[in-house]
């Protein structure tokens, strides 16, 4: 007998054991529980194979959002200038930390914060003849709304009004999503962001927070409509307002703050720096000695 798909071979395996239950003159016990089983064991393979066939393996959607950067190489640009490239594998990045450690350990320190959109930064003018490490390392975050204030003449600084507090905020009273999860990112992003100047060129900002487990919050000041928002302020977790002082005069700034955690470093890369051009241009001046 041919069966034509796995369904039928199913029911009709099925079908013998109500068969030989109602049945008062069905084959000897032992013979037809071989068959039975035979045929039992084939449906299941079937099945697997069927199954590996048409189920492709799924790849973790927090895997390949938060996915680490690879393929970090470091090249001389010049003897004393380093050029970074990397290979972003995120979908969802909101940016990369380049980090290097001084003391060529396991201690690395923040040299620059790039876009999602760069995988290369130039470390420039750098110490002759020293071995550099380097990494990268993506944050995650989705950023909240953009505030805006416009900044006064030269003057002196006014102190804010009272009553405003900075840092951390009480005990949360709301729901908190966590920013570690693609599936949970977008509601953990900070809301209702707002920027008040204080004269002449200090801002108060205050925004709602709505993740539960942040590395900490980054505060992004854009100057230029034509330029990226760049990295100007790291805060604690928690934290749901700040005051700073000190920005330029007569300027209209772009505010906007972002929940953010640190994901998986890429790969180190060393150089070694070269002479100092001017050591260089003096050991190939010719002698003036006869």
């Amino acid at each position: 007998m041919i069966i034509s798909s796995t369904d039928e071979l199913i029911k009709t395996t099925f079908a013998k054991v109500f068969s030989f239950v109602f049945s008062r003159h069905s084959r000897p016990l032992l013979g037809w529980l071989a068959v039975c089983s035979l045929e039992l064991v084939t449906v299941f393979v079937l099945l697997g194979c069927s199954a590996s066939q048409s189920e492709k393996p799924n790849v973790s959607l927090d895997a390949a959002t938060f996915a680490a950067p690879t393929e970090l190489t470091a090249a001389l640009a010049d003897p004393i200038n380093i050029d970074l490239r990397w290979k972003n594998n995120a979908t969802h990045a909101a940016g990369y930390f380049v980090e290097y450690s001084p003391n060529a350990d396991n201690e690395f320190i923040t040299i620059a914060a790039v876009p999602a959109s760069e995988a290369r930064y130039r470390h420039p003018n750098l110490m002759p003849q020293t071995r550099f490490i380097f990494r990268v390392l993506p944050f995650f975050g989705e950023a909240s709304n953009i505030a805006e204030i416009t900044t006064g003449k030269k003057g002196s600084q006014q102190a804010p009004r009272k009553g405003i507090k900075t840092g951390p905020s009480s005990a949360p009273t709301e729901t908190r999503y966590s920013v570690k999860s693609a599936s949970t990112l977008a509601q953990a992003a900070p809301t209702d962001l707002k920027a008040t100047l204080v004269p002449p060129a200090g801002v108060k900002l205050e925004w709602k927070d709505h993740a539960k487990d942040e590395d900490g919050y980054l505060i992004e000041i854009k100057s230029d409509p034509n330029s990226d928002f760049k990295v100007s302020s790291f805060l604690d977790p928690g934290t749901t307002s700040l005051i700073t002082y000190n920005l330029p005069y007569e300027a209209k700034l772009s505010f906007r703050v972002r929940a953010f955690f640190y994901g998986q470093p890429s790969n180190l890369a060393e150089k070694t720096t070269g002479r100092e051009p001017s050591d260089q241009t003096t050991q190939s001046q010719p002698s003036n000695k006869p």
